[in-house]
């Protein structure tokens, strides 16, 4: 495939941006040590050429403001500028994101990400206000995360190019995984700046369609191996559609058959031997019998060999 460049971003060809998790203790502590280990799994391993920090998989969501600015002060100091690194600051209320924005690029972050509201009274003329509003709040670099599941809309390509009239959008993450919708974002803006599918039934889908890349839950598992998804182009179609199957089983066990996200992740992390701690809250990790399931699915999709040890527990 001839590679891709972007008119509105700095990235070039089809790019992995993770989402790593963030540590915490069975009492709920940060656990900061354990998440530089998590980002050097990802940088050094994994080799991903972008990250999504507090994320849902890190759970954003439950960190405090301080604690967020703790967690992007050590991916600063851990990524060391290797690759961009972009901070979910997104909340319900619009004042709040413009909080954790300042909040990140205060404490040195490469760029923000921001998807809509979680409210189910959302329109147009909000949505864009909101990605407005946030922009102004701190100079970086975005990336817009479609979400519509958490406010009942969707970012349209047409929504997407008034975003982008208001704030430097330089990456998409989109989660919506009708392919109309896929098909017509990636003629309408795929030229502009990588646009990341991640879901486990479209993402290669959309990589063969010409996507800038993925960013989901899973691929990191596969270690140096998930670099094999931009090696599809030239697969013969068994080939493909086995990476594929494989594919498709991880993303399923860890977000729809075993627990609540991100337990899922967050057990594969630790059947790998990378300290990803246990979830917080509300979410309960995964039960024995859970994580022996999960351990059964990793070695069928060769993550795992059948006698490994488990080298870390949560």
């Amino acid at each position: 495939m001839q590679e891709l460049a972007y008119s509105h971003s700095p990235f070039t060809g089809q790019i992995h941006c993770s989402a790593p998790v963030t540590p915490f203790s069975p009492a709920g502590d940060l656990m900061l040590d354990a998440f530089q280990e998590v980002l050097r799994f990802h940088m050094e391993i994994v080799k991903v050429d972008a990250l999504l920090i507090a994320g849902d998989n890190g759970e954003g969501y439950a960190l405090t403001d301080q604690e967020l600015r703790r967690v992007v002060e050590t991916t600063v100091k851990t990524v060391g500028g290797r690759v961009p690194c972009y901070v979910h600051v997104s909340r319900t209320e619009n004042d709040r994101c413009r909080t954790r924005a300042g909040i990140a690029a205060e404490a040195g972050a490469y760029g923000i990400a921001l998807c809509q509201p979680y409210i189910h009274d959302a329109s147009a003329d909000k949505i864009v206000k909101r990605f407005e509003v946030v922009a102004q709040a701190a100079a970086l670099p975005m990336m817009v995360y479609n979400l519509p599941l958490i406010s009942h809309f969707n970012i349209t390509p047409q929504v997407m190019m008034r975003i982008c009239d208001v704030a430097p959008v330089e990456v998409l993450k989109d989660a919506p995984t009708d392919m109309a919708h896929i098909t017509a974002m990636l003629n309408a803006m795929g030229e502009r700046f990588p646009i990341l599918y991640g879901q486990r039934y479209t993402m290669i889908p959309a990589l063969l369609l010409g996507s800038g890349g993925f960013v989901g839950t899973g691929p990191e598992l596969f270690r140096e191996r998930c670099r094999d998804f931009f090696k599809i182009h030239d697969m013969e179609p068994r080939e493909r559609a086995r990476l594929q199957k494989r594919y498709a089983a991880v993303n399923t066990a860890l977000l729809h058959e075993l627990g609540k996200a991100p337990a899922g992740i967050k057990a594969a992390m630790n059947l790998l031997g990378v300290p990803a701690g246990v979830p917080r809250d509300h979410v309960s990790p995964l039960t024995p019998a859970e994580t022996e399931a999960l351990r059964r699915v990793l070695i069928d999709a060769d993550i795992l060999e059948a006698d490994a040890p488990v080298a870390r527990s949560a």
